[in-house]
């Protein structure tokens, strides 16, 4: 992004580049979230950097999605003087959680209770509200994370799944049975097989093609 580097995220937290920090933040873990929210974590990823790309432009209107950046920076404001990746309390799992882990938590738990008191008919919202309620977030190292999700991202674009799919797709990721797949989609079990055929079919034939560039 133009004037914004990720390296920012190593320097000392400060006045000059706290708003920065939050941005990068907010941008890069509303992305991480899609793979395990899906289309609301794309929607929200998308609006957060529309603003953060616009919103020094004559005319332009921040959306809601720009609280995220505003709580994260807010919360920075109060460390000053250190790195994100210090040291700022131990979980009740026994966990060090550092400055860094507590801004993506922050923007996880306000997109989970967004989507989970927000869409009642939507199927996709209902696999979103399932997965918040039987799956603890997992973190990755940020090389990682960025890595992984790139790969998968290809992966999935280049299937061009129905949102069908991707509901199947990420249910079945997320560990969630055929059943209550089918139940999200008001089809039989025998739909949902039919949904991951097609989806074995089309990975197979991206991994053929393109499988040594990804």
């Amino acid at each position: 992004m133009e004037k914004r580097n990720f390296k920012v995220l190593r320097e000392i937290i400060s006045r000059e580049n706290v708003l920065i920090m939050a941005e990068l933040i907010t941008i890069k873990q509303t992305k991480t979230l899609i793979g395990f929210i899906g289309n609301d974590a794309i929607v929200a990823h998308e609006k957060v950097y529309l603003d953060v790309m616009h919103k020094d432009d004559d005319g332009y209107v921040l959306s809601d999605y720009y609280d995220l950046v505003q709580d994260v920076a807010v919360f920075l404001c109060e460390h000053f003087g250190e790195y994100l990746d210090d040291y700022l309390y131990t979980s009740k799992k026994g966990k060090a959680v550092t400055i860094k882990a507590e801004c993506y938590y922050m923007i996880k738990r306000e997109l989970y209770k967004r989507y989970y008191v927000g869409g009642k008919n939507c199927s996709l919202d209902a696999l979103c509200r399932y997965i918040k309620d039987n799956r603890d977030f997992i973190e990755k190292s940020d090389e990682e994370t960025e890595k992984s999700y790139d790969r998968v991202e290809k992966i999935i674009s280049l299937m061009n799944l129905g949102e069908k799919h991707l509901i199947v797709l990420y249910g079945r990721m997320n560990g969630v049975s055929n059943s209550q797949l089918a139940v999200m989609l008001h089809c039989t079990i025998g739909g949902v097989h039919g949904f991951r055929y097609v989806m074995q079919r089309r990975y197979n034939k991206v991994m053929s093609r393109y499988g040594a560039q990804l």
